[in-house]
């Protein structure tokens, strides 16, 4: 018969018990279980990131094609509105002109002077009302300005309406210039002050 002694005893029984877990090792483990946390939630918001990349190109190209849309129908509303005020400022002097025509008073200066200056008066009101203005020129006064005028002839001093003018002054206006959006849409056409002898328009220019 085996005797069992209490030594025997405590032996197995530390035998049985396990080993208390490493502090080092579980803290490892704990910091491998957040790396995979991390992970995970770093491809979520990879994923989502590129959703939204995806969703913004989308409404990007929609938003173009809707802009593209209303650049297109403003240009042409813009486009039928011009065309439209000017056929309707031209309409009444035509039909003034038609009317002198067929009733004769074409040959009576007082007539077509008349309907001359109601045509030129509106042709005005149509520029005025596209936005042209015209270059102000004081007449014996401005300097010419080979950006706003056009020189078309020198005049000497003694065949000038303005003896006393500088040289290089604007002294007669030719064809008014105009402006379209502070913008030259056409220069005045002009005649200038001689400065000498042999200065020709080109040269003024």
């Amino acid at each position: 018969m085996e005797i069992v002694t209490d030594a025997d005893t405590a032996t197995a029984t530390a035998d049985a018990v396990p080993a208390p877990p490493d502090p080092l090792q579980r803290r490892l483990d704990q910091i491998g279980g957040l790396l995979e946390e991390v992970v995970d939630d770093n491809t979520a918001v990879v994923a989502t990131m590129n959703d939204l990349a995806q969703a913004q190109r989308a409404l990007s190209a929609d938003v173009g094609r809707e802009i593209t849309a209303l650049r297109a129908d403003l240009v042409g509303g813009l486009v039928h509105r011009t065309l439209k005020d000017l056929c309707v400022e031209l309409i009444s002097p035509l039909a003034a002109m038609d009317k002198m025509v067929a009733d004769g008073t074409a040959l009576d200066p007082t007539a077509v002077a008349s309907h001359v200056r109601s045509l030129a008066l509106t042709l005005r009101g149509v520029l005025s009302r596209m936005g042209a203005e015209p270059i102000a020129v004081d007449v014996g006064a401005t300097a010419f300005d080979p950006y706003q005028h056009r020189c078309v002839g020198v005049v000497e001093p003694d065949d000038s309406p303005f003896p006393d003018a500088a040289p290089r002054t604007v002294v007669r206006v030719v064809e008014d210039g105009y402006l379209l959006d502070r913008k030259i849409l056409v220069p005045a056409t002009v005649e200038i002050q001689s400065g000498r002898a042999d200065l020709t328009p080109d040269q003024a220019e």
